[in-house]
């Protein structure tokens, strides 16, 4: 489901005073379908339920689904309304949902229903009834252009100011592109900050030794011409507990950007229209645009090829990362 997608459904959802009976929110990150959760039970209900009653399907062994069920099927003088919430539905199991798709069907008065989870088991049955008899809100994974306009809106909520796209690219980047790990380290600048404005300079200081994991910093310096500056970069990263896995990934991010950049370039295509297709900022494709003129389509497909054989080792485990990376700085270099 788009981005406006989900948002229209919520605005839908929120335009009644009544809740459905049955709500489904699913979201790669937890982030967004607490949020979606929280904001929803409190339109409706005025403030968070005191007596909100939980299920896990990851606990399976110490709660039982159809005795969820059945509590909630029976009458209460006390609680009129009631609203329930049953997390974990990724990991449930078809028997599990049998009792679970038969209520939802009932559409019992007065109890309302959430269930959230990462995504929709697969299930057929189940997914025809939540189809059918539930509003479904299906947040899909965050990257790219839109992990980075979701990032601005966060940095904007948190009340941090002066916030520019190399400050959300470098959040971003220390995030490691987890939604998750970026609002959590955009209420932690926003502590930090106090008030002030936010500049590259504060979160590296806030961050410091992470901070220089930019894929940006690390490909200048591959592209440069001093091997020594880009070895001894690297080894300060590992040293400073920087993630083998993460800077290959920043890396391998930044040279397929920069050979597709170089591909339709070579290709004729306007520089804007490759921005377009692309979905970067300005401010990133500032960046990426000098790094790939400077090698041809066939050094860049190598480079690739190497990021890729170097992340293939770690995994494997046969070599270790400081000798894999230097094996990569290596290769590139040799590409010129």
């Amino acid at each position: 489901m788009s981005p406006n997608k989900v948002a229209a459904t919520i605005k839908e959802l929120t335009s009644s005073k009544e809740c459905p009976a049955c709500v489904v929110i699913t979201s790669p990150d937890r982030v967004r379908r607490t949020r979606a959760l929280e904001h929803l039970l409190k339109h409706f209900n005025g403030t968070l339920p005191k007596n909100l009653k939980t299920f896990s399907f990851g606990e399976q062994g110490r709660n039982d689904p159809s005795r969820f069920i059945r509590d909630l099927e029976e009458p209460s003088l006390f609680e009129p309304i009631r609203f329930a919430v049953m997390r974990g539905v990724e990991s449930a199991k078809a028997a599990d949902l049998e009792p679970v798709s038969a209520f939802i069907k009932k559409a019992v008065p007065g109890t309302h229903l959430f269930i959230i989870g990462e995504s929709l088991p697969n299930t057929p049955n189940f997914k025809k009834t939540v189809e059918a008899f539930s509003s479904h809100l299906a947040f899909e994974q965050l990257k790219g252009v839109e992990l980075r306009k979701w990032a601005a809106r966060e940095v904007k909520s948190a009340e941090i100011s002066e916030a520019n796209d190399a400050v959300i690219e470098l959040i971003v980047a220390l995030g490691e592109e987890d939604p998750e790990a970026v609002s959590r380290l955009i209420e932690k600048f926003s502590l930090y900050l106090g008030g002030s404005g936010a500049t590259v300079e504060a979160l590296k200081a806030l961050e410091p030794g992470r901070a220089q994991a930019s894929d940006f910093e690390l490909a200048e310096s591959l592209l440069g011409r001093n091997r020594g500056v880009t070895e001894a970069l690297l080894a300060r990263l590992i040293n400073q507990g920087s993630s083998p896995f993460m800077l290959i990934g920043l890396l391998t991010k930044t040279f397929t950007s920069l050979l597709r950049i170089r591909s339709l370039l070579d290709s004729g295509v306007s520089q804007n229209d490759i921005r377009e297709s692309m979905g970067l900022t300005p401010w990133i494709f500032s960046k990426y645009l000098p790094l790939a003129k400077q090698r041809s389509v066939d050094s860049l497909s190598r480079t690739v090829e190497s990021l890729l054989r170097a992340d293939f080792k770690l995994k494997d485990r046969s070599l270790g990362p400081t000798a894999i990376l230097s094996s990569v700085a290596a290769t590139i270099a040799g590409g010129r």
